[in-house]
Formats: structure tokens, sequence, C-alpha cells
């Protein structure tokens, strides 16, 4: 299964290319499904999520649907609670969500301006819950972005995400 860890997630997107990892860099990770790790995080790694960058200066977080296996710094949701999870992802990039994690956590905060990111805090993020037109677009344009981000990195997708802020 394809691996990762903290930065190499970006808002909408994550790669397994050129990972740092315990004082190694793996120009194409992965973990193989046969090692010695427990069930439930195998059976997370298979199941589509959200993941949280840990250490970061804003907010970046993708939905993968694929398997994904994470290391340490990177976290998960699993469960979406009848929310699109694209709709989650939206929200979790936003700048709102960003701002509100600067201000609230200021005990996060760390040197160069980076934020440690973790279960709790993820956990004691506002959860905004749109009327459903709302929630339409902001999954739709997430959606977009991380479709746009698979096929081209680098792709400009400031108009969807200023959208998703807006809103």
């Amino acid at each position: 299964i394809p691996f990762t860890v903290s930065g190499n997630i970006d808002r909408y997107q994550f790669n397994n290319i050129d990972v740092r990892y315990m004082k190694s860099r793996y120009h194409n990770a992965y973990i193989r499904t046969d090692c010695n790790v427990a069930d439930s995080k195998l059976r997370m790694w298979m199941s589509p999520k959200i993941v949280i960058a840990g250490m970061t200066k804003v907010i970046e977080a993708t939905y993968v649907e694929t398997p994904l296996a994470l290391g340490v710094g990177a976290y998960a949701i699993t469960a979406f609670n009848n929310y699109s999870p694209y709709y989650i992802t939206g929200l979790l990039n936003s700048k709102y969500t960003s701002y509100y994690l600067r201000n609230k956590f200021k005990d996060k905060h760390l040197a160069g301006g980076y934020l440690a990111i973790n279960k709790s805090t993820i956990e004691q993020l506002p959860f905004v819950k749109a009327d459903d037109a709302t929630q339409g677009v902001i999954s739709s344009n997430a959606k977009k972005i991380i479709e746009l981000k698979k096929n081209n990195p680098n792709a400009d997708t400031s108009a969807l995400e200023r959208e998703i802020d807006g809103l």
C-alpha cells in the first residue's frame, strides 16, 4: 500500500514520493500488507479516509478512497456521519478552519509558524452544518480540486478554493 507522512500531505493532495521516515528517504514509499501491523490499523489504511497533516502552517487535508498507509504525524477521519467526505475536506481546508486553529489553539504553535495538530485538536474543530445546497457546492468544488491535483499537482485551483472560503 502507498505510504505517506505529514510532510507529503498537502491541501487536497498527497504523495508517496521522496518520503522521509525514520532518518531515511524512500523514493516510492509503501508498506507491505503482510507486515506485522494491527488488524485495526490495516483496516483503516485500506478504507476511504480524509488524511490530515499533523505539522503544518495551515490545515492540509485530502480525501483518499484508495488504500493508503499513514506514518507518524498523519491523521485520518474515517467516519463521515452521513456527510460527504468531500464536504468535510473542503471545510478542513478552508481559511476559516486554519484561522480558528491558529487562534483557538495557541498552545499548538511551534517554531517557524508551524502548528501541531493531533487527534484531540481535530475533534475540537468546529463543524459547520450548512444547508444542502451549500454542502453540495463545497463537496463538488473539493472533489474537482482533488481531481485536478491528481492530474497536475500544480494546478491552479484558487478560484474553487475561494468559492469554498466564501461559503
